[in-house]
Order: structure tokens, then sequence, then C-alpha cells
């Protein structure tokens, strides 16, 4: 046997062990990192929100304080003192960009920069504040404002509105040095990770490589065990002395190699009962006849046997007798498998003596008793078969016949308008062969009409079953006879086979089936 080279177990089990620690310190490398990150995002967005909160407030406050300073002016004419109050709100905080008090017609009256005083607005986001009727605050992403207004009012009339404008920047600033610190608190965290992870590797793999060795050493002892086995060394074992799985595994081993010996014996042996079967199988094939159509003129008949095993219990036969008749006999083994087939081969040989001492001119009754004695010779009443026996006289189309125990074989006969009385059956009774050394049989005769069919038949094809465990049963079996009667025996029962096998399907057939289909013409 040729070695099959590769890696070793030993290799592999390093390299997973590293594998997997190295997932591990990564995955616990990413986990921390994505904490740092989600730490630093919530605080940033917690100094965003209470700076926002912060400026809303304010915003509130400062213009509200600022109307009320402008009403009084504006009422009074007193816009020096007024521009000259502006400037310091913004003077004073260094996050207020602009303070502006205009008048109703968007005339600055006062701005923190005083160059613009008593000048029209410009600026198209103060004059839309201006001209509300409402407070307004309103944050500017694009460019970095937060503005509020609110109307300057007085008896219901609007005199003006204040603006003041508030600078994001210093919060864009913030948080711009919450994430430089975020970034280094992310480098420090890989760093440490790494440090850790590269310590936790090489730990990893000192454990592994130790783990490896002492497991694998066992091993490549079973491993060239097992090759010694392979090559045909059936009497090496191996030596367990841990009580572990490894230990377990020897044993089982050394087991295994002891069944295998056994094995080996039982197959040779199986070898030979197989070859014995077949040789029984073969032997039994020459008992029943072939597929082929037997022709006599008025008469056609065609036959199928199928055991339930390599050999069956189940036997039929076809001969010419004298003045042109024909001896059809079907049997019925109890049971299948070699037994059956011994007690068939049985059967055949007594049939066949009795046709040639009498010469062809034999009758049912005689054939079923002295087949009966041979039987119950053979047997002694461990194995009995039931055995129908008919005579077809093709000159005046009748049949005589007698029964030991046999299924009654079904006579076909269409009747116009009655699908009732289509079938008849060829009823006889009597014990079956093996049964009794002294039992006796009665015959009886039935007149033929050309296009009637006979099918004889044992119970296997009734009694098989689906794969759901129904039977095949009567009424299905002599339907599928109803629709194949009016063809060729070889056709009829190549039908009456595919109907039958397509109800069975793949489930094991639990006896053997033998039907024999005949056909009488004019």
């Amino acid at each position: 046997m040729e070695k099959r080279r590769g890696i070793s177990i030993s290799f592999k089990m390093i390299l997973t062990t590293a594998s997997l620690v190295l997932v591990i310190v990564s995955l616990f490398g990413t986990i921390n990192a994505c904490s740092v990150n989600r730490v630093y995002d919530e605080q940033a967005q917690l100094l965003s929100d209470a700076l926002t909160r912060s400026i809303e407030k304010r915003g509130r406050v400062q213009t509200k304080d600022l109307v009320q300073a402008s009403r009084s002016a504006i009422l009074q004419n007193d816009f020096s003192t007024l521009q000259a109050f502006v400037p310091e709100v913004v003077k004073d905080d260094p996050e207020v960009l602009y303070a502006i008090v205009a008048d109703k017609d968007g005339t600055v009256q006062a701005h923190s920069d005083r160059d613009r005083n008593g000048k029209p607005l410009t600026d198209a986001v103060a004059r839309d504040l201006v001209v509300a009727k409402e407070p307004v605050a309103r944050r500017i992403d694009a460019q970095k404002l937060y503005v509020f207004s609110r109307p300057i009012l007085h008896d219901g009339q609007k005199l003006g509105a204040v603006v003041i404008a508030f600078n994001l920047v210093i919060l864009d600033q913030q948080i711009a040095k919450m994430q430089a610190d975020k970034d280094a608190a992310k480098t420090a965290s890989v760093t440490r990770t790494a440090a850790i992870g590269l310590c936790f590797v090489l730990l990893g793999l000192a454990l592994s490589i130790f783990q490896s060795v002492r497991i694998s050493r066992p091993l490549k002892v079973l491993a060239w065990r097992a090759d010694q086995i392979a090559r045909g060394d059936l009497d090496t074992r191996v030596e367990t002395s841990s009580s572990d799985e490894i230990g377990m595994l020897g044993e089982n081993f050394n087991y295994m190699a002891d069944q295998l010996v056994v094995l080996l014996r039982e197959t040779a042996q199986k070898a030979i009962i197989e070859k014995e079967l077949e040789v029984a199988r073969a032997i039994q094939e020459t008992l029943v006849p072939s597929g082929e159509l037997v022709d006599r003129k008025t008469l056609k008949v065609a036959g199928f046997f199928l055991p339930a095993s390599q050999t069956g219990g189940d036997w039929w036969t076809v001969h010419d007798l004298v003045d042109d008749k024909v001896l059809v006999v079907i049997g019925d083994v109890t049971g299948h498998g070699v037994p059956a087939a011994m007690i068939t081969a049985a059967a055949k040989a007594a049939c066949d003596t009795i046709r040639a001492v009498t010469q062809g001119k034999l009758t049912v009754t005689y054939l079923l008793e002295a087949m009966n004695h041979a039987i119950f010779e053979a047997a002694r009443r461990k194995f009995v078969m039931t055995c129908f026996a008919s005579i077809v006289d093709t000159r005046a189309r009748t049949i005589t016949y007698a029964n030991a125990g046999h299924n009654f074989p079904y006579l076909f006969r269409p009747q116009a308008g009655n699908e009732a009385q289509d079938f008849h059956v060829l009823m006889s009774r009597g014990n079956r062969l093996g049964d009794l050394a002294e039992s006796t049989y009665t015959e009886k005769t039935e007149q033929l009409q050309p296009g009637d069919t006979l099918v004889w038949y044992s119970d296997g094809i009734v009694e098989c079953e689906s794969p759901q465990g129904e039977e095949y049963g009567e009424k299905r079996f002599r339907a599928a006879i109803r629709r194949a009667a009016g063809l060729e025996p070889v056709e009829m029962r190549e039908a009456v086979v595919g109907a039958a096998s397509q109800f069975f399907g793949d489930r094991q057939r639990k006896d053997d089936i033998t039907m024999v289909f005949g056909r009488i013409y004019a």
C-alpha cells in the first residue's frame, strides 16, 4: 500500500492553536478599539449636546435682555447709548460673533461692528430673522453659526428686532481635540493589545507544542500498527498504558483487530455459502420453465417466477401429455429460501418421475397423491406445499383439475354487460401436500371456450405490500387481469407484472411470486 504523505498531526495541532490564539487576540483588540471609539464618541456627543444647550439658553436670555434695552432706546431715540452698549455684548463674550439691533425696515440701529450703524442689513440670514414675527433660533452648520432673533414690540407694534450670532468654531475645536485624544487612546490600546497578544501567542505555541507531541506520539504508533494490519499482519497489537481517550482508542483498536480476524473468517465462510446458494439458485432455475411462450395451437401459456430471496419455495411446470393434452402444475412451499427450494426440487422430481412412469397417461388425482407421499417422506411435516394440478385437453377444450390447498386459479370469460360474472374460479379443495400420508384428492372438469383466459398464481402476488404497507390484494390483481385479458399471454404477463411492480415500488417482497397465464384459441 502506498503511503500517503502530508502535514503531520503535530504540525496541524500547533498551527491550529497558534491560529486560534491569533484570532482571539485580534478579536480582543478589535473589541477594545471599538469600545474606545464608542466611549469617545459618546463623550463627544454629550459635549456637543451640552454646548448646544448652553448656547441656546444664552441666546434666548441675551436676545430677551437686548430687546428690553433696545425698546427704551428706540422709544427715546437714544441710539447713541444703544450703539455704545451693543459692542460690549460681543466684547465680553468671545463665543458671540456679532449682535444687531435693526428697525422694522431692516436698517441697522446698533451693530457690534460700529461701521455698520445706520446702514441697511446686507446679510441674508439677518434680513430673514429681522422680519420674523416670532423669536427664531437657527443653526447654520455651513457657516458655523447659531443665530437667535427676537422682535422688539411695543403696544402690539413691531419697532424692530435684535439678532445675536454665536460662533460654533469653538465647539468644533473641542470636538477635534477629543478626536485627537481618541486616536491617541486607540494607538495606546493597540500597542498594549499587541504586546499582550504576543505573550499569549508565545505561551500558546509552547503549550501546543508540548500537548501535540504528547498526543501525537501514541497516535503515530496506532497509525503504524494500522498500516501493518493493512499490509496483512493481522497479529499486530498496540500496548495501552493510559486511561484517557487515547488509551480507549488503543483498546478499541486491539478489539477491532480481533474482530477483523473473526470477520475475515466469517466472510470466507459466507463466500462459500453464497457460492453454494448461487449453485442452488442455478439448479432451481432449471426446475421452472423459461419465460418463453408455450404454443399448443388452441392453448398458449406464459409463466412468471420471482423468488423473494436467492432461492424460493414456489414452483410451476408445463408438460405435454398424450392425446394433445397439456399438464400445468403450480405449487407453493411454506416459507422461502434454501429449505423451501429443496422441497420444490423433490416435488419437481416426483412429478417428472410420475409422468415418465405413466408415459403421460396420468390423472391429476394420481399425480397429487404420489407427490403428497414423496413430500411427506422428504419433509416429515416440517414443510408442506400447496399445489394445483390441471390437465388441459386442447382438442376437447376442457380443463381437468385437482387442488391441494392452493389458491383457486381464475377463469376469465367476459360477459357482455355483466362484469361481475367475468371471473370464475376453478374451485376444488384438498389437503396440502405433506400434511397427511393418506391424503386423497378429487378431480373436476370445466368446459373451456375460445377467448377464455386462465390464470394460475401463488399467494405472493396478492400478499406483497406497497411502501406504505398496503397489500396488493385480489381486487387489484383481478383488475389488472381484466385490463390485460385481450392481450397475448406474454403481453398479458408483462402488463400484469408491470402493474404489480408499480404498486410494490422498492419495497422488499416478503414472499415468492409465481403466475401462469393461459389463453384458449379457436
